[in-house]
């Protein structure tokens, strides 16, 4: 019968330490590893489209896993939503080896999307069931060839009309430059008093003193009639004008004048320029006038 002592280096007897035994492994530790043993294999699932794949708009698309599980999928606008999802969810229908959710309302509009696989079971020796789900992927849904053409409709539409609201702004802002810095015309009748004297009646819409001349010219076909081929003035002056206000200035017609306005019983259309030198820029107008005798005394 073997001794439970041993011998040592100088004779003596050492005891022996006895052998130990590894039992089972407890209940805890075995949910322990089959809980991360699930959560691999979520995070391995096979999954379709690939992560940020692009599907057309409007088109259905069919998320699909591949696993021994019955998967959920969720469809979000966002990360943080696909616990909730906004857009879709649901069981995947098993087909094979794979769980198969198609889904129209993820395309519904062009953006990316978010989704993620998920299955619950109770890993071995715990005692309730959890989710494994994997890792999050993107889809971009993109506009179909119609809504681009249409986008693009629009933005050229929109940019045509921004640039007429434009151009209509800066011909506005020139009309009202121009207006504000303008001599204009009160009436396109003149009166000829004593068969001579025109008299035009003008405003400075200027916000400095209008100054410069008035040039007027019988039509050809006033020439014409009385046989006067000239194609000289028939009269000039000039004009001072306060900022905003009104005068009437006397325009004296010179011989050739006076000679059509008889020739003509008294009334001719002719064409007054009013050219306007200050406050610069100079500027340059002509407006259709008739000329009429006074028949006033």
């Amino acid at each position: 019968m073997a001794s439970a002592c041993g011998v040592a280096a100088f004779g003596g007897l050492v005891p022996v330490a006895p052998a130990y035994t590894v039992g089972p492994p407890s209940p805890a530790l075995i949910c322990v590893g089959a809980t991360h043993a699930a959560e691999v294999a979520a995070s391995a699932i096979p999954l379709e489209p690939a992560n940020g794949a692009t599907v057309p708009a409007g088109t259905p698309v069919t998320f699909s896993g591949e696993s021994s599980s019955a998967l959920t999928f969720s469809v979000a606008s966002s990360q943080a939503l696909l616990s909730s999802p906004d857009i879709d969810s649901g069981m995947g229908a098993p087909s094979g080896a794979f769980s198969r959710f198609t889904s129209s309302k993820a395309t519904a509009t062009p953006r990316t999307i978010y989704w993620t696989a998920s299955f619950t079971l109770t890993p071995s020796e715990c005692t309730s069931p959890s989710t494994f789900t994997s890792p999050v992927q993107t889809l971009i849904v993109a506009p179909s060839e119609a809504e681009v053409a249409a986008a693009k409709k629009k933005q050229e539409e929109e940019a045509a009309k921004k640039k007429q609201e434009e151009e209509a702004a800066a011909r506005k802002k020139e009309e009202e430059a121009a207006a504000a810095g303008a001599v204009v015309l009160d009436g396109k009748t003149i009166a000829v008093e004593g068969g001579r004297t025109a008299a035009v009646k003008l405003t400075c819409l200027d916000i400095q003193r209008c100054v410069g001349k008035l040039t007027l010219t019988a039509d050809a076909a006033t020439r014409a009639k009385v046989r006067h081929d000239k194609t000289e003035s028939v009269g000039t002056a000039s004009f001072s004008i306060g900022a905003g206000e009104k005068a009437t200035i006397k325009l004296t017609l010179d011989k050739s004048g006076r000679a059509l306005l008889a020739g003509a019983g008294g009334r001719f259309n002719a064409t007054l320029a009013i050219v306007r030198s200050e406050p610069p820029p100079e500027t340059a107008q002509t407006e259709r006038v008739r000329l009429e005798l006074s028949r006033s005394r």
